[in-house]
């Protein structure tokens, strides 16, 4: 009897923990941005790290994709809508964007414009799904988890919904983020998110700095506003602004690390994940990790252009591979498309690579990358040494920084010769500073007392324990601008200054008439 007790017992103590478990976890709703895969990669991997703790995580994604979504992650539930083909528009036109640097700018601006209109049309359809959202209504959601890079159709949702809002982003080039967190950007040592310049800028630079990044928020915040406007009055209220929905934002999560992306202000909710999607390395496929160990002393090259793989014309193709081939090295390279002609029997062409994987094996000697955010970080995790070819948005501004750290170089994409882009990956292979600098910062990414990941989750549970963080909002975003700005105090305090001086003066004047006269009449008397 004894025994049979003490398993009834243990029985027990495993079926409570088992429920207890369950009523912890809680319902998370990730609303991805209608653009390219690097944007979706970080939401997937909280949103797999949160449901690994028991949470009931869904996703909303359009139903093009949406067999494909589940199928990556068949750990998460999803939830989708019919976005009439905008979301695959979008796509080509992201993967246009390099073609858009040698183009005039009112190209660029027309491009950029067809892309916010199909953004505006995806956000549309998705908050016009009358079943949908009520459906998530019903849900009841803890907490909405965003990317509000350029389209803020997430955090609409997430105030349509009200449900707390964490924000896990990059940066913006409308500035609208900083707004909503009342946080100062000084332009003279904080750099454009889309400039390629660090915080050591001479008088030109802060000039230019200036400049781009007042012009750049000019220009996408009217955007932005033009995009959403009849979105917020229809699902949000009539005098609600852009600035006002994220200002709701709870907790922003920023793939930041000051190592790359250098020191600047912020606030209590304003946490660096830098490095989240960075981790130790998996064993290889058996066929790759063979082609890796053949590569012997000399190592090899890892060569990616993440999602925009597919924007890599032919005669770009050939360059690359006319260099490769040079190498002593092994190549593995990301390209998709026909086989380039002067392909070295050395170069392995893959259309996906184990990316993280790769970057952390023994055998990896340098990175030729686009510097995207995500790959820049697992090289800075693995401490493995770049060549930067960047195409556009912020990734001239990661390669620049980059450099500037001295984890690598730059490279003009569009101009570099078959000569120059060989010359660079032996200069990063060969010169033992950049294998020492990427080592030396790797190790200080490393040593934290949360590894990005951990403290992007606990921030996320923070938030739905709590139902929300309003006491970590600063108080900024409230205040007028000439409140913020101070304006009526200076004009208060030049008022006052102005009547002292007033008073002081007209005093000593009158005292200086008094004696004058007094002198005068005596001097009429003598």
């Amino acid at each position: 009897m004894a025994i049979g007790s003490r398993y009834m017992y243990v029985l027990f103590c495993v079926i409570v923990s088992l429920t207890a478990h369950g009523i912890g976890a809680e319902k998370v709703l990730v609303v991805p941005p209608a653009i390219s895969d690097s944007h979706w990669f970080p939401l997937a991997s909280v949103g797999q790290a949160l449901a690994g703790r028991g949470h009931e995580v869904t996703v909303v994604v359009s139903q093009d994709i949406v067999a494909k979504r589940r199928a990556e992650r068949p750990d998460l539930r999803f939830e989708s809508f019919l976005d009439q083909g905008s979301r695959a528009r979008l796509e080509v036109m992201t993967g246009q964007m390099s073609e858009m640097a040698e183009q005039p700018v009112f190209r660029t601006m027309q491009h950029l414009h067809g892309g916010l209109k199909e953004m505006t049309r995806h956000c549309d359809l998705l908050l016009g799904d009358g079943d949908l959202m009520e459906r998530l209504k019903q849900a009841r959601f803890q907490v909405v988890i965003t990317e509000p890079f350029i389209s803020l159709c997430g955090a609409i949702v997430a105030t349509h919904l009200g449900v707390p809002h964490v924000a896990l982003l990059r940066g913006g080039p409308s500035g609208l983020d900083y707004q909503a967190t009342g946080v100062p950007r000084p332009p003279s040592y904080v750099p454009s998110i889309i400039s390629g310049f660090t915080d050591r800028m001479t008088f030109l630079q802060r000039a230019q700095n200036s400049v781009v990044s007042c012009l750049a928020q000019v220009m996408f915040q009217w955007l932005m506003k033009s995009m959403h406007y009849d979105q917020l009055r229809k699902y949000v209220g009539e005098e609600e602004t852009l600035v006002g929905v994220l200002a709701k934002t709870d907790v922003w999560l920023y793939q930041m690390d000051p190592l790359l992306d250098l020191p600047r202000p912020s606030m209590p909710n304003m946490v660096n994940v830098g490095g989240i999607l960075a981790r130790e390395a998996s064993p290889l496929p058996k066929d790759l990790e063979l082609f890796m160990q053949s590569s012997g002393s000399a190592g090899v090259v890892v060569v990616s252009f993440g999602s925009q793989a597919t924007t890599i014309t032919p005669e770009r193709a050939e360059v690359m591979a006319a260099a490769f081939a040079q190498l002593r090295q092994k190549v593995v390279w990301r390209y998709e498309g026909e086989k380039p002609a002067g392909l070295g029997k050395n170069t392995k062409i893959m259309a996906w690579l184990p990316q993280n994987d790769l970057l952390g094996h023994s055998k990896t000697r340098a990175f030729v990358t686009h510097a995207g955010s995500n790959g820049m970080f697992e090289a800075l995790y693995h401490g493995v040494p770049m060549v930067c070819t960047p195409l556009g948005g912020d990734q001239h501004g990661n390669a620049a920084r980059a450099v500037y750290r001295g984890l690598g170089v730059l490279l003009d994409f569009n101009t570099f010769t078959t000569e120059t882009l060989y010359q660079a990956i032996m200069q990063v292979v060969t010169d033992k500073s950049y294998q020492e600098t990427a080592a030396r910062l790797s190790r200080l990414h490393r040593d934290q007392p949360q590894p990005p990941m951990e403290r992007a989750v606990w921030w996320v549970e923070h938030v739905i324990k709590h139902g929300g963080l309003p006491h970590l909002r600063a108080r900024a975003v409230e205040l007028p601008w000439y409140q913020y700005y101070l304006l009526d105090v200076a004009v208060f305090l030049l008022g006052v200054c102005s009547a002292v001086l007033g008073t002081v003066w007209y005093s000593c004047l009158f005292v200086c008439r008094k004696i004058c006269c007094k002198s005068v009449g005596k001097l009429k008397s003598q």
